[in-house]
C-alpha cells in the first residue's frame, strides 16, 4: 500500500462490462516527506474519492477482489480509504 493524491479522474467512452458504474482515478505516489513520487497511475475507486484527495491505495489483485466484492477483477490498483493524516511516532 502506498499514499497517493488524486490527479484527475479517467474517463473512458468504452471499457469493459465489469467497470460499468465504477469510477477510474488518476492517482500519483506521496513520499513520505509529502512530496511528490514518481509513481502514477489508474486505480479504481473504492471510497468516492475526488481530485486533491490524498487516498490509502492498494496494488493487488485480492485487495481489489475484496473492495470490489467480485472475483478476478480485471484490475490490480485500489483506492481503499481517505486518508486524512499521518501520525508519526
Amino acid at each position: 500500500m502506498f499514499i497517493a493524491e488524486v490527479l484527475a479522474p479517467v474517463v473512458a467512452t468504452e471499457k469493459l462490462a465489469f467497470f460499468a458504474g465504477r469510477k477510474l482515478l488518476l492517482v500519483r505516489e506521496v513520499l513520505e516527506d509529502g512530496t511528490p513520487g514518481d509513481r502514477t497511475m489508474v486505480a479504481l475507486d473504492g471510497v468516492q474519492a475526488g481530485p486533491g484527495d490524498r487516498v490509502l491505495v492498494a496494488r493487488n489483485g485480492g485487495a481489489v477482489d475484496d473492495v470490489v466484492g467480485l472475483k478476478d477483477c480485471p484490475a490490480n490498483v485500489v483506492i481503499i480509504a481517505h486518508v486524512d493524516r499521518v501520525e508519526r511516532q
